[in-house]
């Protein structure tokens, strides 16, 4: 019974350290995305919490799944005043890993 109960935590344990690893692998394109679609210097840094990502669905495994990212940009006017500006970005998850940055496909970006 103690070897049931360990694999079942194991599983559970790599199950959620999978799922991790697939949103910060999305958020890392979607930085990439933002860098280009925005024409920002290639040094640009975001913070995580400039970032948030919503899978429509809770099982990250189905190809096909759609996730929206939203990002916050902040900057400055000439005066000094913070700037906050919002951009939406669609992918769809085309490969079955989900670690791979070519596993997801921007479909749009507002």
């Amino acid at each position: 019974m103690n070897k049931i109960i360990f694999l079942l935590i194991t599983f559970l344990a790599l199950g959620c350290s999978t799922e991790k690893e697939q949103l910060e692998t999305l958020r890392e394109v979607a930085k990439q995305d933002l860098i280009i679609q925005l024409q920002l210097p290639e040094g640009t840094v975001f913070n995580d919490e400039d970032l948030v990502i919503t899978p429509n669905a809770t099982a990250l495994e189905k190809i096909g799944m759609i996730y929206v990212v939203k990002a916050t940009i902040r900057s400055q006017d000439a005066n000094g005043n913070e700037i906050l500006k919002s951009h939406t970005l669609k992918y769809q998850k085309i490969g079955e890993g989900g670690l791979d940055p070519n596993d997801y496909e921007l479909n749009s970006f507002d």
